[in-house]
């Protein structure tokens, strides 16, 4: 394949690379700012830097490597230079393919071929096609057909469904909106409820459910398991409040458009006072804190990394400083975008219920996101109305919630890695750990450690209600205890 058949999306107006692999391997080197193949000789050293000092001072590995004899070759490998002996190096027709087809961000093929295999090692099984994501309740035959309070009439039905399943597909629909993540959790809890109502010989469908179902199914929740990869165990309080909320929301629902004749569940737990009772438990402690930062810190140190590496740094700096939600980060209808003024960079997402915000991304986040792009051969800063994915995957498809929760899990594997034997506290927390862990860890810095006004923590969070952003303060004991020994001391005695 000719290197004419590949256009740089990124030059204005968009071109093709020159045909020959010579004058290819010169554009590229410009284009991305580092040598894509070069040969050198003693001679072709000294006719750049004119004297042999200047060269093994400006290229002291190619200098060293020609003082054993034979020529020398610098090529780009997955983000980084290596210099061989030129028998050890591939052609440079291999490298420039090699090349293209892993910054397939910047580099676009106009030729249809053949599948190849990609360059870049993958890290762990390949993604499956049929992801969770996909998930729907299509195979429920319990929720097939329509009980005794489905609204019958066409006038005042608004959803103009008269049957169980197809109703609940328009309630996922409109309520789980662009979010994969909210979606996969309601169809959840809506298989938990109808696994119950199944084990009790309770006929479905939903619609056919009463009052006194739903209050028995509240009160068994306290006595379910819950499955995860390393144990089963009781629900606890949040998950059956999680529970009880989404079958809250579905009845309201379909009662508020019209499909249901009355909510048999309103007032079935107490939403409000759920929100005030939020008090996150699932933040990495100090120790865990610094073996993340420390992992991230050796990171930015490093020179010439592999893309796979750049993207891993990448996305964990992302949730670690700006506290967006895991699907946030995930591709979706041209979010999340950068944009760039004279005040630093802005990541704009699109959160719950399709309510989007800006968050300002901190200076050290930015540093990464510049690394992951120049790693994938894009200009370090974005441009204006750029439209690319932020995070891509291996083969250069936008990565999905499922592929940033393996990233960060991983990164978090490779942090426990590097905590000493003795500090088993901080090892267990980062095993345990996912990126939500990373969203409360941010969301406890600006409310607890940085005593940001809590409107302003909401607004960055993107929390519907300030109750759930103040319960950050709520969970952090130490301040209290602070907050106390600083205000009650003994009155000095006489004399």
């Amino acid at each position: 394949m000719s290197p004419a058949d590949w256009i740089d999306v990124l030059a204005v107006p968009p071109r093709p690379l020159p045909a020959g692999i010579d004058d290819a391997v010169r554009y590229l080197s410009h284009a991305l700012g580092v040598p894509v193949y070069e040969r050198w000789t003693p001679a072709s050293l000294l006719r750049k830097y004119g004297g042999m000092q200047d060269a093994r001072a400006a290229q002291p590995e190619v200098f060293a490597l020609l003082l054993a004899g034979g020529a020398v070759v610098q090529f780009w490998d997955a983000g980084r230079v290596l210099t061989v002996p030129a028998g050890r190096a591939p052609r440079s027709e291999v490298v420039v393919e090699r090349l293209l087809r892993v910054l397939r961000v910047r580099f676009r093929c106009v030729r249809p071929r053949g599948p190849q295999r990609d360059p870049e090692p993958v890290a762990g099984p390949a993604p499956h096609t049929g992801t969770r994501a996909q998930a729907s309740l299509d195979d429920e035959p319990w929720l097939a057909g329509a009980g005794h309070l489905v609204n019958r009439d066409a006038a005042s039905n608004t959803l103009c469904s008269f049957d169980d399943a197809s109703a609940i597909r328009l309630f996922l629909r409109d309520r789980a909106g662009g979010s994969v993540h909210t979606r996969r959790g309601y169809i959840a809890e809506i298989r938990r409820l109808v696994r119950w109502c199944q084990a009790n010989d309770i006929a479905g469908p939903l619609s056919s459910l009463s009052r006194e179902h739903l209050v028995r199914y509240r009160e068994a929740l306290s006595a379910m398991g819950a499955r995860t990869a390393r144990a089963s165990h009781v629900l606890g309080e949040r998950s059956q409040q999680r529970a009880l909320a989404v079958v809250r929301s579905v009845l309201s629902y379909l009662w508020r458009t019209g499909y249901l004749t009355a909510n048999p569940g309103a007032g079935l737990g107490d939403a409000a006072a759920a929100r005030e009772k939020f008090a996150p438990d699932r933040i990495l402690p100090a120790g865990a804190v610094r073996a993340c930062d420390d992992w991230l810190r050796a990171r930015l140190n490093a020179d010439g990394q592999p893309v796979a590496v750049a993207r891993r740094a990448a996305i964990v700096a992302t949730y670690r400083f700006t506290g967006i939600r895991l699907d946030e980060l995930a591709w979706h209808d041209s979010f999340p975008r950068l944009a760039t003024s004279d005040d630093g960079w802005t990541l704009q997402v699109r959160g719950k219920g399709h309510r989007e915000r800006a968050v300002p991304v901190p200076g050290p986040c930015v540093i990464f996101l510049q690394r992951y792009r120049s790693a994938c051969g894009l200009p370090p800063d974005p441009a204006p109305r750029e439209n690319l994915p932020l995070i891509r995957g291996q083969r250069q498809d936008a990565l999905g919630p499922s592929g940033l929760y393996r990233e960060v899990r991983a990164a978090f594997a490779e942090m426990a890695a590097a905590v000493p034997p003795a500090e088993v506290a901080t090892r267990l927390a980062l095993q345990e750990a996912s990126p939500h862990w990373l969203r409360h860890l941010v969301g406890k810095t600006l409310v607890v450690d940085a005593h940001v006004p809590l409107p302003v923590a909401q607004v960055l969070l993107g929390h519907r209600s300030v109750a759930t952003t103040s319960g950050y303060a709520r969970a952090d004991a130490t301040q209290l205890r602070n907050v106390m020994q600083r205000c009650f001391t003994l009155t000095p005695g006489p004399g």
